[in-house]
Parts: structure tokens; C-alpha cells; sequence
């Protein structure tokens, strides 16, 4: 593909890269993310950002010498500026035949609620239950409102606005770039950005479609004195008839007969939809379904959408292939709630599913399994066969070929000692500074311990998982043992759907020594500090809310922007088949790899990783901590773990405890290198 003007390439994705000289003669060069790795998409985004650069340059320019503050004329012209470029943007992608205009118009509900959230000061990237309530009272239903906490996250919040930028901004203007100065900008241009999407979101308004200029039509729409513009769908114009009412005596009869085609012994003509709540709760009485209720709940309502939530007595085996022959033609990372208001045929038009982004065969069987148990539930009355010893919809005879479940076309690849150093010299454990800069080289020499600090280092030397460690207790960190250690067990941190979890299977629950860098670099004191704070979990900061919480809050706040440094210094291993790159569970992976040796006992490999024995001596007769205690085989397997694990913190000098507050801790920020 020929060279895209103004962009450069890194690790697979497109950054906007401008440089730009200013009257006093001092030159700058800014770099934005494009959040893409589509070429296409990437010039369209870098023509855009080209326009709005020159207008804003030529903005800064005019303003330079005058020495102005931030006065009401100098925010209104920086929000007009933001707010046309914006929506003349949006309306232009109306006009593109390759986009889905009603989708569009989807997005531009949920990221306006994103933006008005982000422009508030003192808010962060998650939706508080108060936040919630508001964007239900505006009209937004539940999937709308966990789109605007994903837009929020992740392309709406303040971290969109660039710090360097916007203090390009104020220096340009002859203002000094102070916090207060930069965070009023960032205002300006988010509540601008937010007044856009609003405004895109009514492009279909009977109004603007028959206007000439459809984004003058559109700022006519704009608000009055702070007036609530609400999503709530329009009143029609004519009123409906009422509803004759109904005698008191008569109900709803469930079920029909007379279906000569129909399958099941009594043709019921409630839809499948509507007996989705009782298929979760009897799966779950009966021990089918115990925690993860929301994820079995989308797969069923996704079976609905696809087969068109017919009544019950009309299903047939047909439909059982449609919905697997659906989920082949979804891509990975495609959510069908949001078109659940769309027909499936429609839709399943404009997705493209290619080797990159394909489902794996091992997560359709896992849906599959899921309507496997809904049908057995239904079969016992709904979809009770009309002939004995048959199964109307047979959902565990679709077959697959033969495949493993991780291939070296599927893996995702470990990390090397060499990168887990790489990022353990990052200012996390360096020094740096605090909120959001805690990865900027030239912000302080600060060291904060909270998760940020110490959960990457935990995974390298337990080689546990990311939820196992995130969602540990202070109490079930024994420092004061004879071999200090953690537990891996069930606790209500780790609970979904009010049943306790942290045990993937039997073999998960285990004690793990510490291994002594650990201890070296002070990780007692600090489990003794949250202790004292009185803080249940340990790294309380990722139990704020409800919305994400451990292991998926600590992915969000702080692990991208770890891999971005490591980028930044070093290539990310990717699998070339599959486009997958290392995570955090590949450091897991490299753990298990150190013992990827003939030396290695496989039981206590197996032990430490919370693998399940193999061979009749290791699942049989090996009972070592029955007969020679607890504390001997922590001490043996900490040798075990020392000697074959490499040290990639000897480079690190302990710090004393030093805590942000705890809605800033683990916010590290986007990574800052030294200016050269």
C-alpha cells in the first residue's frame, strides 16, 4: 500500500504524526493515535486530522502574540472550531455508502453520553451507579449503557485529549500551560465533541433530511441554557388507538393446538425470548449454570435473535444449524446485542469474518453447549417431543472437524525474560509520577506501590493467573509463616451472580511460596499497609466499582499502556498466523516455560501452576504435605521455583510504602520517554 502522508507505523497500528513551527520559532511534534490497524481506515483518519491541524496551527497563530487569557470569546471560538469540524465530519460519513448509517447513528448516542460524562472534572473512566441511572433516564436501555462505559474506556475518555497537545494549545495562545489551563481545554474540545455526536444523532430527523445544508439544520438543534437533549424515542405523530380492555377473568393461553408440523407434544406459542429467564433459573437450581449468568443469558438471546424469536411450538432442527452457521459468519470480536433490533439476515450482509478474525471452533462448541442445556431444560415441557426417545432439536449432534484447541496457529506467544526486564525498568518501579504519570519518564522519581507495582511482579514469580492474583485478600497473604506464601482459593472477591469463585477447576486451589524478591522489594510491608487501611481486597483500587472489577479494571487502567512501553523499546512477539500478541497470561506462559526442562520434576511443575498430576504415583500415592508437613514442601517447592526462575528485578531497589490516593492509584497513565 503507498505511503500514507502524515502517519507512521508501529507494532501493527497507525499513528498521526505532524510537526509544527510556531512564530516564537519553537517547533513541536505531536503523535495521535489512530486506534486502527486498517490501512484505509488509517488514511481517512489521517486526512481528517491533517484539515483540523492546519485550521487549529493557523487558529494557535493568530492568537500567539496577543497575549490573551482564556476568555469567553477565546472558548467559545475553540469550541465552535472543534464542534463544525466534527460534525462536518460525521455528516460526510453518513454520505458513505460502505458505512450503516443506522449503526452510525447508534454510536453517536453512546459516545455523546461518553463525552458529557468525560468533560466533567473530577470524573473517571468508569460509570458510577449514579452515572447509570442518568443515562437510563435519558433513554438509553442496558446495552446502550455498557456501550457508553466501553466508549468511556476507551475512546471517549480524558486520555483521548492528549496533555502535550493541548499544552501546544495554550503555549500557542501566549498562555502558560498549567494544569487548570490544560484541563480547561480538554474540556472545551470534549464538551465539543459530546454537543457533535449529540447532534449526529438526530441526521435522520425529518427536518434535516429535507434541508440543504443538513449540519446547519443540525446546529439548530443545538441546546438551550444547559436544556437536556434527550435519546428517548420521538412520540408518534398520530396517536394509537387504545387498548380494548381486556374481562378480568380471561388469561393468556399459553399453548395451542391443532399444529400438525409442530414437533413437540403441545405447540406453545410464547416466543423464546420470553422463557429465557426461566431457562436461567432452573439451570441454575439444577447446577447447570452457577456463576456467569450474563454470559449464558447473550448466548440465548442471541439464538433468539438469529432463528426470529419465533413462538416455541414453530422451532425445528433447522434452527439449530442457522445458529451455528451464524456464529461461523461472526467475527471474534463482533457484539450482536447491538443489532438485536436489526433482522439477522440484514445484518449478517455487512460482516466480513477473515482467518484473523474468525471465532475459534472451541467457543461456538462452547455456545453450542449452552443451547445443548437450554433445550435439555425446555424438552422436560415446551419442547417435550411429540415422538419417545427423540430429540426435536439435537443440538450436541453438530460436528466439527478435527482441530486442536491451541495450535501454533491459535497461541498466543510467551514473553522472554528479556521483556519482562524491559518492563520492569519502566518509572512504575523507577521512579516517575503519579496519576496517569506514573509511566512518564521525566514527570518526578517517585515510587507508588499498588497494583500497578506489584501485580505484574506477582504474576513473573507465581506464575498464576491474572484474576487469581488481582482478586486476592490481604488475609490470604501469610507473610508471617515460616515460608511466607499466598493462597489460591474461592473468595466473594472473585464472586459472580453471588456465588464465590477463583478455583478455575480442583487442581487451581493451592498455596504458593513468595519467592524472596518479593520480599526484598518490600511486598510485606505493603500487604501489611493495606492491612491497616483496612482494605479487604489487596489491591482495593480494582474493586471501586461494579461495572469492571479485578483483573478486567486492572486491563483497563494500567496493562495497555505496560505493553506500550515495552513497544516502545522493544518488538511485542505476535503470532504472524494468527495476529495475536503477547498479554498478560503470556506471562504465565513464560513462567511454565522455565520448567521446561528434564530437571524439572513435572509434579511440582504441575503443583506450582496448579496443573493437574499425571502418572498413578503423582495422582496416587505422592501425599508429601500429609507426611512431612506444610511447612517443609512450601520451603522445598520455593527452592524449586528460585532455582529455575530468572531474576528480572535485580536491577530494582526496595522503596518504602508510599500510597496515592486510592481512586489514583494503578492509573498510570500513557508511557513518556525522555526527550532526547
Amino acid at each position: 500500500m503507498p505511503k500514507i502522508p502524515f502517519s507512521i507505523r508501529r507494532s501493527g497500528r497507525y499513528y498521526f504524526r505532524r510537526r509544527v513551527r510556531f512564530q516564537n520559532g519553537k517547533d513541536f511534534t505531536i503523535v495521535v493515535p489512530l486506534s486502527t490497524c486498517n490501512g484505509q481506515e488509517a488514511r481517512e483518519r489521517a486526512t481528517g486530522l491533517a484539515a483540523q491541524f492546519d485550521q487549529v496551527r493557523r487558529t494557535v497563530n493568530a492568537f500567539y502574540e496577543s497575549n490573551r487569557e482564556l476568555d469567553a470569546d477565546t472558548l467559545k471560538s475553540l469550541f465552535e472550531t472543534e464542534l463544525r469540524h466534527c460534525l462536518a465530519t460525521f455528516v460526510s460519513e453518513f454520505h458513505d455508502p460502505s458505512r450503516d448509517p443506522l449503526a452510525r447513528i447508534a454510536d453517536h448516542r453512546t459516545q455523546a453520553s461518553a463525552y458529557d460524562i468525560a468533560q466533567r472534572p473530577g470524573t473517571t473512566n468508569e460509570l458510577t451507579d449514579a452515572q447509570r441511572q442518568t443515562l437510563a433516564a435519558a433513554g438509553h436501555d442496558d446495552w446502550d449503557i455498557e456501550l457508553v462505559a466501553c466508549d468511556l474506556d476507551r475512546t471517549c475518555g480524558k486520555d483521548t485529549m492528549d496533555e502535550e497537545t493541548l499544552a501546544l494549545v495554550a503555549e500557542g495562545l501566549g498562555i502558560e500551560p498549567t494544569d487548570a489551563v490544560i484541563g480547561r481545554l480538554r474540556h472545551i474540545h470534549l464538551a465539543a465533541r459530546a454537543e457533535a455526536h449529540r447532534l449526529a444523532a438526530h441526521f435522520f430527523d425529518e427536518d434535516v433530511q429535507s434541508a440543504f445544508d443538513q449540519e446547519a439544520a443540525l446546529l439548530a438543534k443545538r441546546r438551550r441554557n444547559g436544556e437536556p437533549l434527550t435519546f428517548a424515542p420521538p412520540a408518534p405523530a398520530t396517536p394509537q388507538p387504545a387498548a380494548l380492555p381486556s374481562p378480568a377473568s380471561a388469561a393468556v393461553a399459553p399453548v395451542a393446538s391443532g399444529r400438525d408440523d409442530c414437533l413437540f407434544k403441545t405447540y406453545h406459542t410464547a416466543k423464546f425470548s420470553e422463557v429465557i429467564p426461566k431457562i436461567l433459573r432452573l439451570a441454575r437450581a439444577a447446577g447447570h449454570w452457577n456463576r456467569g449468568l450474563a454470559q449464558y443469558e447473550r448466548v440465548l438471546r442471541t439464538f433468539a435473535w438469529v432463528t426470529g424469536d419465533k413462538p416455541l411450538g414453530e422451532y425445528n432442527h433447522a434452527d439449530v444449524a442457522k445458529f451455528k452457521n451464524a456464529l461461523l459468519e461472526m467475527p471474534r470480536d463482533y457484539r450482536p446485542a447491538k443489532d438485536f433490533d436489526r433482522p439477522f439476515d440484514e445484518v449478517v450482509a455487512t460482516l466480513k469474518v477473515t482467518p484473523a478474525n474468525a471465532r475459534s471452533v472451541n467457543t461456538i462448541k462452547r455456545d453450542l453447549s449452552y443451547m445443548s442445556t437450554a433445550y435439555q431444560i425446555l424438552a422436560e415441557d415446551e419442547w417435550a417431543p411429540k415422538a419417545a426417545n427423540t430429540k426435536a432439536l439435537d443440538v450436541g449432534a453438530v460436528k466439527f472437524g478435527k482441530h486442536k484447541k491451541i495450535s501454533e496457529k491459535t497461541e498466543r506467544p510467551p514473553w522472554t525474560p528479556e521483556h519482562m526486564r524491559c518492563l520492569f525498568s519502566a518509572p512504575i518501579w523507577t521512579g516517575g509520577g503519579g496519576h496517569l504519570r506514573r509511566l512518564s519518564a521525566e514527570a518526578g522519581t517517585a515510587v507508588y506501590q499498588d497494583a500497578a507495582y506489584w501485580l505484574p511482579i506477582l504474576l513473573y514469580y507465581t506464575h498464576a493467573t491474572l484474576n487469581e492474583i488481582a482478586g486476592l485478600r490481604a488475609d490470604e497473604v501469610h507473610i508471617d509463616d515460616a515460608v511466607p506464601n499466598l493462597v489460591i482459593q474461592n473468595n466473594e472477591l472473585r464472586a459472580e451472580d453471588g456465588v464465590d469463585g477463583g478455583e478455575k477447576n480442583a487442581k487451581r486451589g493451592r498455596m504458593i511460596p513468595l519467592h524472596d524478591e518479593l520480599l526484598r522489594l518490600g511486598f510485606a510491608d505493603y500487604v501489611r499497609v493495606i492491612r491497616a487501611e483496612g482494605h479487604k481486597a489487596l489491591f482495593p483500587e480494582l474493586y471501586l466499582n461494579e461495572a469492571r472489577v479485578g483483573g478486567h479494571q486492572f486491563r483497563n487502567i494500567a496493562w495497555g499502556h505496560m505493553r506500550d512501553w515495552i513497544g516502545l523499546h522493544m518488538p511485542i512477539p505476535v503470532n504472524v498466523m494468527s495476529g495475536k500478541q503477547a498479554d498478560m497470561h503470556s506471562i504465565r506462559s513464560l513462567g511454565s516455560s522455565f520448567y521446561a526442562t528434564s530437571e524439572a520434576p513435572d509434579l511440582m511443575r504441575a503443583d506450582v501452576m496448579g496443573h493437574a498430576r499425571t502418572g498413578t504415583n503423582a495422582l496416587h500415592y505422592s501425599k508429601r504435605t500429609k507426611t512431612h508437613g506444610v511447612d517443609k514442601v512450601l520451603a522445598e517447592y520455593k527452592a524449586f521455583m528460585a532455582r529455575w526462575t530468572d531474576v528480572a528485578t535485580a536491577h530494582l531497589q526496595p522503596h518504602p510504602v508510599k500510597l496515592l490516593p486510592i481512586n489514583h492509584r494503578s492509573r498510570t497513565g500513557k508511557p513518556r520517554l525522555k526527550r532526547s
